[in-house]
């Protein structure tokens, strides 16, 4: 049996410090109240022993020092030996929980041979920092002491309310932000009490590839290099800030914590990360628009679970699924909007935080009315007893698509199908009329189809596009006689047709700010690449699609031209009719943030299954100003060879939020 330990950090007092330009890390007064209530949750709730909480404050007292013992205090020092206690404390497969509060600030890099000149280190800030002999504790340290917990058979779950970089500073009257837009550039002992600065450069150079099909992703950009093997929430986005807030009019606490508490209460322990996720961000972002908590790794544990296998049966969390965000007036805001393919007078049914859609009673029935780019307003237009209040739906709830609705802009999304005659395809006839979804609609004579539905001279169904040819790569053959063939062919139509509406989601707005801001350049294609090596693509020639061979390297460069942040997201819309996000990968955030100026180089590594000779993949990059989810957009394979993806004529579109670029690539043996 696993035992569970912790390591809480809260620091509200910071001794004097002063930076060249005057500004500098000011002391905050919910970071110990975080950690306060954070320790008494893991006693009471979750049953801890104390002696397996180690703990450093630094609380400000009278005399403007921290009130708590030096030997607790959370210097450079302490926190580095907190961490080394507790590796040697946790035995292999007990679980580990990492809670910091307090600033996160940026110092001049000790690697500018792998970030470049003038680079900072993302880092968390001692209380005593001000001392010039004191150090930032950097991202890289964390994430070897992470890495070195994780080479014990430790799961580990870290939990960051702080911030590390510049960026907008708004919140409501009495919100107080936790980091400093300044990079320290001070001179400082460089020395590492964690590794050799060899052994940290190390860990900032990728790793060769594993044998196999290759990994899809690279990694967000955040401390812990890799996210497999850990759950990591932080606070908010690299170029946000934090905030903390009296929630209760009086007592200030951090944003993230305290919602993370409240949802741990009213939702249960039992709760996957991913469910906790999605209701923190709902009331966090509701409150501050400015902060965007961020979820990195293994979201499908539960809290303080050892792993999938130990975690009991949680919800299932759907992925055409979207969250409330916030409730106003009868109305709800969700979290989709046009640069999810949605229109107005689409249909949704709210459910309960944690709820299964398959168990629950009747849900509310919303209807969306003001749809923008990542986020649309819906009204009631059926409740099961007259209002939202009755069945406990709140910010992080999950809504469900139900129907396209009664309107025209809707129904652009609408697949016309018609069916051949004959006995057989009577019940195929019948399962499209009655699919409540009204995503697919019968032709009426002479009408143009999107797909045709008949019998083959073997007796199994087949699916015709457009142009009257078979829809490919639908393995394996629909015998008509085969018990529920009618409803398994509906279950691809609509497959389809989701498909063909996530490739034709486009915003041709010419008058669009964000119109030019989102930069795709094909830097060429390369063989023989070894992640960690210096690219060197060949360009490539010819009209689209890009020819890739099986092994070989794509590499993107994408680049933002305006003066505002975007955050992207790569998907990935595949042959085999499945959509999935290549990039930042499945365990990471579901974004990566670009600042003005910056370039992001993606590299992509052809991979094709054996039974394909050849296919082509469409790729779509989406950008905008907020924090988008494209989680109801991905698709599974239905092709029956799994296919690992590879990838991908460029167009350009845009609207006043958010824009897109799209690629297309031809895979060959």
């Amino acid at each position: 049996m696993s035992d569970p330990h912790a390591l809480l950090i809260g620091i509200d007092c910071y001794l004097p410090n002063q930076f060249p330009d005057g500004s500098g890390y000011e002391s905050l007064s919910g970071s110990v109240r975080d950690i306060t209530r954070v320790e008494r949750f893991l006693l009471d709730d979750m049953k801890l022993e104390p002696e397996r909480i180690l703990k450093l404050t630094s609380s400000r007292g009278p005399d403007g020092q921290p009130i708590e013992p030096r030997d607790r205090w959370p210097t450079y020092e302490n926190i580095v030996g907190a961490f080394w206690q507790l590796g040697r404390a946790a035995r292999p497969g007990d679980q580990v929980y990492i809670h910091y509060s307090g600033h996160g600030g940026r110092t001049e890099t000790l690697f500018p041979e792998i970030k470049g000149e003038g680079a900072s280190d993302e880092s968390l800030v001692p209380c005593d920092i001000g001392d010039l002999k004191a150090r930032y504790l950097r991202g890289v340290e964390i994430s070897w002491l992470i890495r070195d917990m994780q080479s014990k058979g430790l799961r580990v779950t870290i939990v960051f309310d702080s911030c590390h970089s510049g960026g907008s500073n708004r919140g409501p009257k009495g919100a107080v932000k936790r980091g400093l837009g300044t990079i320290d550039r001070r001179k400082r002992p460089t020395e590492s009490l964690v590794a050799s600065r060899e052994e940290l450069l190390a860990l900032l150079q990728p790793p060769p590839p594993p044998p196999g099909p290759v990994r899809r992703n690279l990694v967000l950009r955040s401390w812990l290099l890799d996210p497999e093997g850990y759950v990591f929430l932080a606070a908010c986005k690299p170029q946000e800030y934090a905030f903390e807030y009296p929630f209760d009019g009086v007592e200030t606490q951090g944003a993230l914590t305290y919602w993370l508490l409240d949802s741990l209460r009213k939702g249960g322990s039992s709760l996957s990360w991913k469910q906790l996720y999605e209701r923190v961000f709902a009331k966090v972002h509701n409150e501050f628009p400015s902060q965007t908590p961020l979820l990195i790794g293994e979201g499908d544990r539960t809290f303080f679970s050892a792993g999938a296998e130990d975690s009991p049966p949680v919800a299932t969390a759907y992925p055409e699924g979207v969250r409330v965000l916030g409730i106003e007036e009868g109305r709800v805001l969700l979290n989709v909007g046009q640069m999810q393919g949605v229109r107005a007078g689409m249909q949704f049914a709210v459910f309960p935080l944690g709820a299964d859609p398959r168990q629950s009673a009747k849900p509310v029935k919303l209807e969306l009315q003001h749809v923008g780019a990542t986020e649309s307003w819906a009204e009631i237009v059926e409740s099961r007893r007259g209002g939202l209040q009755d069945i406990a739906i709140e910010p992080g709830a999950q809504a469900l698509p139900v129907s396209l609705g009664p309107s025209r802009g809707a129904l652009r999304l609408q697949a016309v199908v018609s069916v051949a005659v004959g006995a057989a395809l009577e019940k195929v006839q019948s399962a499209i009329a009655q699919d409540p979804s009204t995503l697919l609609r019968l032709a009426v004579e002479g009408e143009r189809v999107d797909f045709h539905v008949t019998v083959d001279a073997r007796g199994n169904y087949e699916i015709l596009d457009d142009k009257g040819l078979p829809v490919p790569n639908l393995r394996p053959a629909l015998a008509v006689d085969r018990t529920g063939s009618d409803q398994e062919i509906l279950r691809l139509l609509l497959h389809l047709t989701k498909y063909r509406n996530v490739l034709r989601i486009e915003n041709a707005d010419d008058e669009s700010p964000l119109r030019k801001a989102l930069g795709l350049k094909v830097l060429g294609t390369q063989v023989g690449f070894v992640p960690g090596d210096r690219p060197e693509p060949q360009p490539v020639s010819g009209p689209p699609p890009i020819e890739l061979r099986i092994g070989e390297w794509l590499f993107l460069e994408v680049s933002n031209r305006s003066s505002r942040v975007l955050n992207f997201t790569v998907l990935d819309l595949q042959p085999d009719w499945g959509i999935s996000r290549i990039f930042p990968g499945r365990n990471d955030a579901e974004f990566w943030p670009l600042d003005p100026g910056e370039t992001k180089v993606v590299r992509i590594q052809g991979y094709l299954h054996k039974e394909y000779d050849e296919g082509i993949d469409v790729i779509k990059i989406f950008a905008t100003m907020w924090a988008p989810s494209f989680r109801r957009l991905l698709l599974p394979s239905l092709d029956q060879p799994e296919i690992v993806r590879r990838n991908l004529a460029v167009s350009s579109y845009a609207s006043e939020e958010w824009t897109t670029e799209q690629l297309a690539v031809r895979l060959r043996r």
